[in-house]
């Protein structure tokens, strides 16, 4: 399997649904970005900032470096 990654499916009023994969098996989950003035790259961005925070943090708990 490659190294671990996540894929992200943008769902509806700036819910963006995740799955981080690896050889070791795979956690989903939502973010929810504010969307009111916003463009969609940046509502996409913002997404995508919130999500590898968070891949970043279960990799410190775990005490893998993270990779994105």
């Amino acid at each position: 399997m490659p190294s671990p990654h996540y894929v992200v499916r943008r769902s509806r009023s700036g819910r963006f649904n995740f799955t981080f994969l690896s050889e070791h098996g795979r956690i989903s989950g939502v973010v929810i970005v504010p969307t009111e003035k916003l463009t969609r790259d940046e509502i996409e961005r913002r997404a995508r900032m919130k999500i590898q925070e968070l891949a970043a943090a279960l990799a410190a708990s775990v005490g893998a470096p993270p990779q994105t």
